[in-house]
C-alpha cells in the first residue's frame, strides 16, 4: 500500500542517508521504524512489564514507609 507523509527535512535526509549507507529501501527503512515504535509502544507494554516483573518480585511495601505514606496521606486535604 503506498501513502504519503509530511516529515521533518532534517529528519528525511538523516532517514535517506541511513537507508543508502545500511543498504535499505527508503520503505523497507520506514516500515521497520513502525514495526518498531509500535512494537514498543503498545498502550498494554508497561501494564505486561509490570506484571511479569511482580509474577517475581514481592509487591508489598515496607512496613515503615507503609507508616510514612499513611500517615501524609491522612494529613492532606481532599
Amino acid at each position: 500500500m503506498k501513502t504519503a507523509i509530511s516529515i521533518d527535512e532534517k529528519l528525511f535526509y538523516d532517514a535517506e542517508n541511513f537507508s543508502r549507507t545500511a543498504g535499505l529501501t527508503r520503505s523497507k527503512l520506514y516500515c521497520t521504524a513502525i514495526k518498531e515504535y509500535l512494537k514498543n509502544n503498545s498502550p498494554n507494554l508497561i501494564t505486561k512489564r509490570l506484571n511479569d516483573y511482580y509474577k517475581n518480585h514481592d509487591s508489598r511495601l515496607d512496613d515503615d514507609l507503609k507508616a510514612v505514606a499513611t500517615r501524609l496521606f491522612n494529613e492532606e486535604d481532599w
